[in-house]
This record gives structure tokens, C-alpha cells and sequence, in this order.
């Protein structure tokens, strides 16, 4: 558990992704709201806020050392980042390496993708929360790591989708707490083994297939073909395999503190701009048993999909669809 009550520092710094080689615009994806981006966008999004450094080429799925490096830190723009050097891992232990790249403290936390809404609730109103228990199937930490300092630890992953987040929280200069993790420092991570991703997962391509799965008792999740496309044109084919409808937008690694705030203290469904985050809805209420294919151009750099309509717990409180578990983050190269 960790409690951290810091002032955001003012955001400096150059963010780098040691496994791609283009100066980027970030992402964020959203799901349920209007006045979004046509979905067959024809321009890239343009951002500035940071430029990944060339790098080694990462080595690939199958290389027998199972090494993962972590950077984190806070970019320019006011985001977050989290990068790694590389996106997928076979199944069995796997070593991380994470930095503190920034000036507050932060942390990298690894675990199979999951509803983490409790946690982030939590969080979001500055009370303690338990990460070991409340994650479930973690598979390693590093926590509250100092600026400029590092930390390596290891972990047994079985196949499936991880993710890679920083859960560190912290105050804005008018005392407001934040979660690192709304701020977009987060990835996701391919294990690959039997049952769960393919091979093929980093293989670059100009297509992308996700499956909308889960019901009521789980995690709501998006299971993507891959986690690296070809930069351009990429043809989104997106399948409802659940009892509700979702949305599914596409968008840099950004701050998403705002659009969390807006949406969950307001319980609004529909009705905001994503734009304001640099966000593109591609669809918008997919029925549930329903596909549909949306194109969108997107120039090199890290993206998220995500859906972002709010639902209604047993209790009466308000979450993000995004937070019970449809997320995840794809490299642009």
C-alpha cells in the first residue's frame, strides 16, 4: 500500500520508448459520448508533447530471457508515461527492470488485465487500498520507487493479457488527488503460451480484431489480436461478445483525469467531447452479438483503446467501463 501525498511538480522531461524509433503523438481511447472525431478520420492525430528516443530493437516474443525494462515518469503535456522495451514475453518468470525517470515517486505493478474499479474508487478519494489483495494474481511490484531511482523483481506469468501500471497517487496544486494510472501510466503486456496470445501478437499488421467478453460476475474485457500495428490507415473490426452494448474509441496515452472526473462524479453515459482527449470514437453503442469494422489513420507512437460509458453498480455508485477492464494499450510503428 502506498500513500502519496505529493504537489505535482511542474511536468519536464523527454519521454522515450525504447523499442520504437518515430517521434509520436500519445493515446487514450474513449467509449460512449458525442461530438467525437469522425470515426473514418483521414488526418493523424497531431501531438507534440514528446519524442521517443531510437532504441535497440527489443528482442522478440521468443528470445529465451524473459526481460522486461520499464521506464515511467511525467511528460511535458501533463501525462504520465509508462513505456517497456518490449510488449510481449513467453509464458514463465519473468524479470522487470523499472526507472523512475520523473520527479515524483512512482511504481509498476503487474497483474492479468482486470476490473480494477475498487481499487481506483479507492484511490481517486485519497483512502488506503490494499493492491496485494485487491488485484488479483499479482505477479510482482515495485513500489513507491524514488525519483532517479530503480528496481528489479521477478514473477511466474501463465499466458493472457497483463497489464503494467503505476497506482502511485498524488495532489494537483489546488490539493485535488489524482491516480498516476488516470494520468495514462499504464501498458499492456502479452504473455504468450497456450490459451492465451499468439506469436503473432507484436507482428506489425494494418488490421486489428477485438472481442468484447465477460458478464456481469467477471471483468469486462477487450481481447485484441495483436498489440503493434502499422502506422497509417488500420482497419478496427471490433465483436460484442457480451449482454450490454459498448463503445470503443481510440486515443494517445493521456491525461484522463478530466474525463474520469466529468463522467463518473456527473454518472453521464454519453454526452462528453472527446476531443478533449484527443480521442476518437469508432463505435458508438455496439449491440451486443454484434461486429463492425471503422477505419482510422494514426501516425507512430502508443495508443488506447478503451470504452468509456458509465454503468451503475449493485450498490448505486457510478464506474467507468474502462475501469472494470476494457482497456488496453497498442503500439502505432
Amino acid at each position: 500500500m502506498h500513500a502519496i501525498d505529493q504537489r505535482a511538480a511542474p511536468l519536464r522531461g523527454r519521454l522515450r520508448y525504447l523499442g520504437v524509433v518515430a517521434a509520436v503523438s500519445l493515446l487514450l481511447t474513449a467509449c460512449g459520448g458525442a461530438a467525437a472525431p469522425a470515426p473514418t478520420a483521414t488526418a493523424a492525430p497531431t501531438v507534440a508533447q514528446a519524442t521517443l528516443a531510437p532504441a535497440t530493437p527489443a528482442p522478440t516474443a521468443t528470445t529465451a530471457a524473459a526481460v522486461v525494462n520499464i521506464e515511467a515518469g511525467e511528460a511535458p503535456d501533463g501525462h504520465f508515461y509508462m513505456t517497456a522495451d518490449r510488449l510481449a514475453v513467453p509464458a514463465g518468470k519473468v524479470t522487470f527492470n523499472f526507472v523512475n525517470k520523473g520527479k515524483l515517486t512512482h511504481e509498476v505493478m503487474v497483474y492479468p488485465v482486470q476490473d480494477i474499479t475498487t481499487l481506483l474508487a479507492l484511490h481517486r478519494q485519497d483512502s488506503k487500498a490494499d493492491e496485494a489483495a485487491l488485484l488479483k494474481g499479482m505477479a510482482g511490484m515495485a513500489e513507491d520507487i524514488d525519483a532517479g531511482k530503480s528496481a528489479t523483481f521477478s514473477g511466474t506469468l501463465a499466458p493472457g493479457f497483463y497489464e503494467l501500471a503505476c497506482h502511485a497517487r498524488s495532489k494537483d496544486p489546488a490539493g485535488k488527488t489524482f491516480t498516476h494510472f488516470d494520468k495514462g501510466q499504464f501498458l499492456t503486456l502479452a504473455v504468450i503460451g497456450p490459451g492465451g496470445p499468439a506469436a503473432s501478437v507484436t507482428t506489425p499488421a494494418s488490421t486489428l480484431s477485438v472481442e468484447m467478453k465477460g458478464d456481469e460476475a467477471a471483468s469486462w474485457l477487450f481481447v485484441p489480436d495483436r498489440l503493434v500495428v502499422t502506422a497509417g490507415e488500420v482497419a478496427f473490426k471490433v465483436t460484442n461478445n457480451m449482454k450490454v452494448e459498448h463503445d470503443f474509441v481510440v486515443s494517445p496515452v493521456i491525461d484522463t483525469t478530466v474525463l474520469v472526473t466529468t463522467k463518473i462524479d456527473m454518472g453521464m453515459a454519453h454526452g462528453f467531447d472527446y476531443g478533449k482527449i484527443k480521442g476518437t470514437e469508432l463505435l458508438a453503442d455496439l449491440a451486443p452479438g454484434k461486429s463492425d469494422t471503422k477505419t482510422l489513420k494514426l501516425a507512430p507512437g502508443l495508443y488506447v483503446a478503451a470504452c468509456y460509458m458509465v454503468g451503475k453498480a449493485a450498490d448505486g455508485t457510478s464506474f467507468l467501463h474502462r475501469d472494470r477492464g476494457q482497456r488496453f494499450v497498442f503500439e502505432v510503428k
